[in-house]
Protein backbone atom coordinates (compact mmCIF):
# COMPACT_ATOMS: atom_id res chain seq x y z
CA UNK A 1 0.00 0.00 0.00
CA UNK A 2 0.80 3.52 -0.67
CA UNK A 3 2.14 5.61 2.17
CA UNK A 4 -0.17 8.18 3.34
CA UNK A 5 1.00 11.64 2.23
CA UNK A 6 1.96 14.42 4.85
CA UNK A 7 1.79 17.94 4.38
CA UNK A 8 3.79 20.22 6.51
CA UNK A 9 2.86 23.75 7.40
CA UNK A 10 6.14 25.28 8.89
CA UNK A 11 9.59 24.37 8.16
CA UNK A 12 10.49 24.63 12.19
CA UNK A 13 13.12 24.17 14.23
CA UNK A 14 11.13 21.38 15.87
CA UNK A 15 10.58 19.68 12.45
CA UNK A 16 14.31 19.96 11.77
CA UNK A 17 15.23 18.09 15.10
CA UNK A 18 13.03 15.81 15.82
CA UNK A 19 10.39 14.88 12.81
CA UNK A 20 11.53 14.95 9.70
CA UNK A 21 14.15 12.31 10.10
CA UNK A 22 11.65 9.66 11.48
CA UNK A 23 9.34 10.09 8.52
CA UNK A 24 11.87 8.67 6.45
CA UNK A 25 11.54 5.64 8.44
CA UNK A 26 7.63 5.29 9.27
CA UNK A 27 5.65 2.79 7.73
CA UNK A 28 2.65 4.15 6.77
CA UNK A 29 3.11 7.47 5.89
CA UNK A 30 6.02 10.29 4.26
CA UNK A 31 6.57 13.96 4.11
CA UNK A 32 4.82 15.00 0.45
CA UNK A 33 5.00 18.33 0.79
CA UNK A 34 6.08 21.48 2.93
CA UNK A 35 4.94 25.50 3.10
CA UNK A 36 6.23 27.91 4.82
CA UNK A 37 6.06 31.68 4.52
CA UNK A 38 9.85 31.61 3.63
CA UNK A 39 9.33 30.11 0.43
CA UNK A 40 13.09 29.83 -0.23
CA UNK A 41 13.71 28.10 3.01
CA UNK A 42 10.92 25.74 2.64
CA UNK A 43 12.66 25.22 -1.17
CA UNK A 44 16.43 24.22 0.65
CA UNK A 45 14.72 22.20 3.32
CA UNK A 46 12.97 20.20 0.55
CA UNK A 47 16.07 19.65 -1.15
CA UNK A 48 17.89 18.39 1.63
CA UNK A 49 15.06 16.15 2.96
CA UNK A 50 13.98 14.88 -0.80
CA UNK A 51 10.42 16.69 -0.26
CA UNK A 52 8.91 16.30 -3.19
CA UNK A 53 6.71 19.46 -3.16
CA UNK A 54 7.10 23.09 -2.30
CA UNK A 55 4.05 25.30 -1.85
CA UNK A 56 3.83 29.12 -1.84
CA UNK A 57 1.81 29.18 1.43
CA UNK A 58 0.15 27.61 4.01
CA UNK A 59 -3.58 27.44 2.06
CA UNK A 60 -2.24 25.76 -1.06
CA UNK A 61 -0.76 22.98 0.70
CA UNK A 62 -4.49 22.58 2.67
CA UNK A 63 -5.71 22.38 -0.59
CA UNK A 64 -4.27 20.31 -2.70
CA UNK A 65 -6.22 16.68 -3.07
CA UNK A 66 -2.79 14.77 -3.02
CA UNK A 67 -2.00 15.62 0.92
CA UNK A 68 -4.07 13.09 3.22
CA UNK A 69 -3.38 14.79 6.35
CA UNK A 70 -1.42 17.93 7.82
CA UNK A 71 0.86 17.92 10.15
CA UNK A 72 1.08 21.85 12.23
CA UNK A 73 4.36 22.47 14.04
CA UNK A 74 3.53 26.57 13.91
CA UNK A 75 3.84 28.40 17.02
CA UNK A 76 0.64 27.87 19.61
CA UNK A 77 -1.09 30.72 18.70
CA UNK A 78 -1.23 30.22 15.31
CA UNK A 79 -2.70 26.33 15.69
CA UNK A 80 -6.13 26.92 16.09
CA UNK A 81 -6.57 29.11 12.53
CA UNK A 82 -4.88 26.50 10.86
CA UNK A 83 -6.41 23.37 12.46
CA UNK A 84 -9.61 25.47 11.63
CA UNK A 85 -8.60 25.59 7.59
CA UNK A 86 -7.37 22.54 7.37
CA UNK A 87 -10.26 20.72 8.84
CA UNK A 88 -12.23 23.08 6.21
CA UNK A 89 -10.58 21.84 3.61
CA UNK A 90 -11.46 17.99 4.87
CA UNK A 91 -7.88 17.19 6.30
CA UNK A 92 -7.11 15.34 9.02
CA UNK A 93 -4.84 16.83 11.29
CA UNK A 94 -2.08 16.23 13.62
CA UNK A 95 -1.25 19.70 15.63
CA UNK A 96 1.66 20.00 17.88
CA UNK A 97 1.03 20.59 21.44
CA UNK A 98 -0.38 22.60 22.97
CA UNK A 99 -3.64 22.46 20.60
CA UNK A 100 -4.43 25.75 21.20
CA UNK A 101 -3.67 29.13 23.70
CA UNK A 102 -6.44 27.77 26.05
CA UNK A 103 -9.60 25.40 26.52
CA UNK A 104 -12.03 28.01 24.40
CA UNK A 105 -9.74 27.80 21.44
CA UNK A 106 -8.84 23.91 22.22
CA UNK A 107 -12.71 23.10 21.90
CA UNK A 108 -13.20 25.23 18.63
CA UNK A 109 -10.37 22.80 16.93
CA UNK A 110 -12.11 20.00 18.29
CA UNK A 111 -15.52 21.17 16.92
CA UNK A 112 -14.39 21.88 13.49
CA UNK A 113 -12.83 18.64 13.08
CA UNK A 114 -16.25 17.24 14.38
CA UNK A 115 -18.19 19.48 11.70
CA UNK A 116 -15.97 18.52 8.78
CA UNK A 117 -15.57 15.18 9.94
CA UNK A 118 -11.92 15.14 10.11
CA UNK A 119 -9.60 13.29 12.25
CA UNK A 120 -7.57 15.82 15.47
CA UNK A 121 -5.15 14.63 17.14
CA UNK A 122 -2.59 16.82 19.71
CA UNK A 123 0.64 15.35 19.36
CA UNK A 124 2.16 14.11 22.88
CA UNK A 125 4.31 11.77 20.78
CA UNK A 126 5.56 9.89 24.65
CA UNK A 127 2.38 8.38 24.96
CA UNK A 128 3.52 6.16 22.10
CA UNK A 129 6.55 4.88 23.82
CA UNK A 130 6.57 1.53 24.79
CA UNK A 131 8.16 2.98 27.90
CA UNK A 132 5.47 5.20 28.81
CA UNK A 133 2.48 2.29 27.72
CA UNK A 134 4.87 -0.67 30.10
CA UNK A 135 4.86 2.27 33.13
CA UNK A 136 0.88 2.35 32.89
CA UNK A 137 0.57 -1.25 32.84
CA UNK A 138 2.41 -1.59 35.64
CA UNK A 139 0.10 0.81 37.80
CA UNK A 140 -3.08 -0.90 36.42
CA UNK A 141 -1.78 -3.98 37.08
CA UNK A 142 -1.18 -2.78 40.72
CA UNK A 143 2.70 -3.97 41.01
CA UNK A 144 3.01 -0.61 42.90
CA UNK A 145 -0.05 -0.13 45.51
CA UNK A 146 -2.41 2.33 44.89
CA UNK A 147 -0.62 5.63 43.79
CA UNK A 148 -0.38 8.25 46.41
CA UNK A 149 2.04 11.22 44.50
CA UNK A 150 3.75 11.69 41.49
CA UNK A 151 6.47 13.96 40.89
CA UNK A 152 7.24 15.50 37.42
CA UNK A 153 10.11 17.73 36.63
CA UNK A 154 11.05 19.06 33.35
CA UNK A 155 13.43 22.03 32.44
CA UNK A 156 15.67 23.91 29.64
CA UNK A 157 17.72 26.93 29.73
CA UNK A 158 16.77 29.20 26.93
CA UNK A 159 17.33 32.85 27.23
CA UNK A 160 17.15 33.63 23.42
CA UNK A 161 15.16 37.46 22.90
CA UNK A 162 12.54 36.75 20.20
CA UNK A 163 12.56 32.85 20.38
CA UNK A 164 8.99 31.88 20.47
CA UNK A 165 9.18 30.17 23.67
CA UNK A 166 9.87 33.21 25.13
CA UNK A 167 7.03 35.42 23.51
CA UNK A 168 4.05 35.79 25.74
CA UNK A 169 1.26 36.65 23.11
CA UNK A 170 2.51 33.40 20.77
CA UNK A 171 2.23 31.36 24.16
CA UNK A 172 5.13 31.24 24.79
CA UNK A 173 6.41 30.38 28.75
CA UNK A 174 7.09 27.13 30.37
CA UNK A 175 3.53 26.01 31.92
CA UNK A 176 2.53 26.30 27.98
CA UNK A 177 5.72 24.79 26.36
CA UNK A 178 7.00 21.68 29.14
CA UNK A 179 4.60 22.36 31.90
CA UNK A 180 1.89 20.84 29.59
CA UNK A 181 3.87 17.30 29.62
CA UNK A 182 3.67 17.27 33.26
CA UNK A 183 0.11 17.56 32.93
CA UNK A 184 -0.57 15.31 30.38
CA UNK A 185 1.30 12.57 31.78
CA UNK A 186 0.05 12.25 35.20
CA UNK A 187 -3.33 12.54 33.56
CA UNK A 188 -2.34 9.52 31.19
CA UNK A 189 -0.88 7.64 33.85
CA UNK A 190 -3.71 8.04 36.66
CA UNK A 191 -6.24 7.47 33.72
CA UNK A 192 -7.87 10.58 35.29
CA UNK A 193 -8.90 13.82 35.84
CA UNK A 194 -7.76 16.31 38.71
CA UNK A 195 -10.25 18.12 40.59
CA UNK A 196 -8.48 21.60 41.81
CA UNK A 197 -4.80 22.73 41.09
CA UNK A 198 -2.81 25.52 43.26
CA UNK A 199 0.45 26.98 40.88
CA UNK A 200 2.94 29.77 41.53
CA UNK A 201 4.84 31.19 38.55
CA UNK A 202 7.72 33.51 38.15
CA UNK A 203 7.88 36.01 35.05
CA UNK A 204 10.78 37.04 32.91
CA UNK A 205 11.16 40.68 33.77
CA UNK A 206 11.73 41.45 30.25
CA UNK A 207 9.91 38.67 28.25
CA UNK A 208 6.83 38.61 30.92
CA UNK A 209 6.53 35.01 30.12
CA UNK A 210 6.41 32.60 32.94
CA UNK A 211 9.92 31.07 33.41
CA UNK A 212 9.31 28.88 36.18
CA UNK A 213 6.30 27.08 37.31
CA UNK A 214 5.41 24.67 40.33
CA UNK A 215 1.99 23.15 40.75
CA UNK A 216 0.45 20.91 42.90
CA UNK A 217 -2.63 18.38 40.80
CA UNK A 218 -5.06 16.84 43.37
CA UNK A 219 -6.43 13.71 41.85
CA UNK A 220 -9.06 12.78 44.89
CA UNK A 221 -6.66 10.67 47.15
CA UNK A 222 -3.35 11.52 44.73
CA UNK A 223 -1.44 13.99 44.39
CA UNK A 224 0.59 15.20 41.80
CA UNK A 225 3.63 18.08 42.41
CA UNK A 226 5.56 19.31 39.43
CA UNK A 227 8.29 21.60 38.62
CA UNK A 228 9.29 23.15 35.14
CA UNK A 229 11.17 26.14 33.72
CA UNK A 230 12.87 27.86 30.64
CA UNK A 231 15.99 29.08 32.44
CA UNK A 232 17.27 26.52 34.56
CA UNK A 233 20.03 23.50 33.60
CA UNK A 234 18.14 20.96 31.31
CA UNK A 235 16.75 18.17 33.36
CA UNK A 236 13.72 16.07 33.51
CA UNK A 237 12.34 13.05 35.44
CA UNK A 238 9.18 11.59 36.33
CA UNK A 239 9.06 9.86 39.90
CA UNK A 240 5.61 7.76 40.56
CA UNK A 241 5.12 6.50 44.50
CA UNK A 242 3.09 3.73 45.63
CA UNK A 243 2.06 2.65 48.85
CA UNK A 244 4.25 -0.68 47.95
CA UNK A 245 6.98 0.34 45.47
CA UNK A 246 7.48 3.25 42.87
CA UNK A 247 8.45 3.70 39.75
CA UNK A 248 11.49 6.41 38.12
CA UNK A 249 11.73 7.25 34.66
CA UNK A 250 14.73 8.85 34.37
CA UNK A 251 14.36 10.59 30.86
CA UNK A 252 10.45 10.88 30.25
CA UNK A 253 10.27 12.99 27.57
CA UNK A 254 12.86 13.63 25.14
CA UNK A 255 13.92 9.92 24.57
CA UNK A 256 16.95 8.99 22.67
CA UNK A 257 16.82 7.76 19.15
CA UNK A 258 19.86 6.13 19.49
CA UNK A 259 19.96 5.07 22.75
CA UNK A 260 18.02 2.64 24.96
CA UNK A 261 15.45 3.84 27.35
CA UNK A 262 15.14 2.20 30.73
CA UNK A 263 12.44 2.68 33.67
CA UNK A 264 13.29 1.40 37.38
CA UNK A 265 10.74 -0.20 39.27
CA UNK A 266 11.18 -0.84 43.05
CA UNK A 267 8.79 -3.28 45.02
CA UNK A 268 8.88 -5.20 47.70
CA UNK A 269 9.55 -8.45 45.90
CA UNK A 270 13.10 -6.21 44.75
CA UNK A 271 14.70 -3.49 42.16
CA UNK A 272 14.78 -4.03 38.67
CA UNK A 273 15.42 -1.76 35.58
CA UNK A 274 13.52 -2.40 32.70
CA UNK A 275 14.85 -1.56 29.52
CA UNK A 276 13.40 -0.92 25.71
CA UNK A 277 14.85 -1.36 22.10
CA UNK A 278 15.87 2.02 20.35
CA UNK A 279 12.92 3.40 19.27
CA UNK A 280 11.59 6.76 18.50
CA UNK A 281 8.32 8.00 19.69
CA UNK A 282 8.09 10.53 16.82
CA UNK A 283 8.04 8.11 14.18
CA UNK A 284 5.56 5.77 16.21
CA UNK A 285 3.08 8.79 16.79
CA UNK A 286 3.18 9.26 12.84
CA UNK A 287 2.45 5.66 12.17
CA UNK A 288 -0.22 5.38 14.94
CA UNK A 289 -2.01 8.15 13.49
CA UNK A 290 -1.89 7.11 10.12
CA UNK A 291 -2.92 3.58 10.42
CA UNK A 292 -6.31 5.03 11.70
CA UNK A 293 -6.62 6.97 8.73
CA UNK A 294 -6.01 3.60 6.69
CA UNK A 295 -8.26 1.52 8.61
CA UNK A 296 -10.67 4.73 9.28
CA UNK A 297 -10.58 3.77 13.36
CA UNK A 298 -10.66 6.69 16.05
CA UNK A 299 -7.62 8.31 16.68
CA UNK A 300 -5.71 6.60 19.28
CA UNK A 301 -6.03 9.83 21.64
CA UNK A 302 -9.07 11.60 20.93
CA UNK A 303 -9.24 15.11 20.59
CA UNK A 304 -11.40 15.92 23.71
CA UNK A 305 -8.30 15.02 25.28
CA UNK A 306 -6.55 18.07 24.12
CA UNK A 307 -9.59 20.14 25.78
CA UNK A 308 -9.07 18.23 29.22
CA UNK A 309 -5.81 18.95 29.57
CA UNK A 310 -6.18 23.20 28.28
CA UNK A 311 -8.86 23.20 31.26
CA UNK A 312 -6.15 21.97 33.52
CA UNK A 313 -3.24 24.35 32.30
CA UNK A 314 -6.21 27.15 32.13
CA UNK A 315 -6.70 26.30 36.61
CA UNK A 316 -3.10 26.58 36.64
CA UNK A 317 -3.13 30.22 35.07
CA UNK A 318 -5.45 30.96 36.80
CA UNK A 319 -4.26 30.18 40.47
CA UNK A 320 -1.09 31.72 40.28
CA UNK A 321 -3.09 35.01 39.34
CA UNK A 322 -5.58 34.17 42.24
CA UNK A 323 -3.14 32.50 44.73
CA UNK A 324 -5.69 29.97 45.71
CA UNK A 325 -6.82 26.67 45.07
CA UNK A 326 -8.77 26.86 41.48
CA UNK A 327 -11.57 24.04 40.43
CA UNK A 328 -10.77 22.48 36.96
Amino acid sequence: MEKLKVGVISVSNHLLKRIVLPLMNTKHCKIYGIASRDTQKAKFFAQEFGIEKVYADYQELIDDPNIDFIYIPLPNHLHLEWVIKAAEAGKHILCEKPIALNAKEAISCMDAAKKSKVKLMEAFMYKFHPLWIYAREVIKTNQIGDIMYINVSYAYNNSAAGNIRNIKEYGGGALMDVGCYAVSSSRYLLDAEPNRVMAIHQHHPEFKTDTLDSAILNYDGTHVTFTVSTLSHANQYVEIIGSSGRIQIPVPFNTYVDTASEINIFTGQGERTVRFDVCDQYGLMFDAFSECLIKNQPVPVDASDAVKNMKVIDALFKSAESNSWEEV
